[in-house]
């Protein structure tokens, strides 16, 4: 089954990349290089049969044989597939631990991290919610003194008010 996702998302990059659909039956330059490049990424990253890669473009496994023999020489023709085809595997293993295989074990205790991480998340999200109504309240109460000191005191002369407001109270 991750096979299958494997060669969806690698098409889709593909398709993305070079804003074209591989499985068209066209055969135009952009295509099959586009689709070189695809057999080449499953074949050297995925470790796929031929076989395998030809049946997901309708393919014959000679066809993904040939493309994939002739790659070095497409590459060293065209500089610009060159740059292409480092481009798309980038993209592709930036995603492809996604399709990693996993066992049920591995899944499992994931799954128990995840719930475990979820729990101290909402303790701490329960914290912070206490705190912003601490902080509401206390807005709430001093909102009066703050908006006075806004309204007259220019910035220039806030570290001298503050200096007052502290002796001030320092003093009670």
């Amino acid at each position: 089954m991750f096979d299958y996702q494997k060669v969806k998302a690698l098409k889709n990059i593909v398709n993305i990349y070079f804003n074209a659909s591989i499985e068209s039956k066209l055969r135009t330059d952009k295509l099959i290089k586009a689709r070189a490049i695809a057999y080449k990424i499953l074949r050297d990253e995925c470790r796929f049969s031929y076989t395998f890669i030809a049946q997901q473009f309708a393919k014959n496994h000679a066809t993904v044989m040939h493309a994939i023999k002739e790659f070095p020489w497409m590459l060293k023709s065209d500089k610009s597939m060159e740059r292409d085809y480092f481009h798309v595997l980038a993209l592709w293993q930036e995603q492809s631990g996604e399709y990693a295989d996993l066992n049920p074990v591995q899944l499992k205790k994931q799954l128990n991290d995840l719930v475990e991480q979820n729990k101290m998340l909402n303790l701490s999200l329960i914290d912070v919610q206490e705190r912003c109504e601490e902080l509401k309240k206390h807005h709430k109460k001093y909102a009066s003194l703050v908006q006075l000191i806004e309204d007259r005191v220019p910035e220039k002369r806030i570290k001298e008010v503050e200096k007052k407001l502290n002796a001030i109270l320092n003093g009670i």
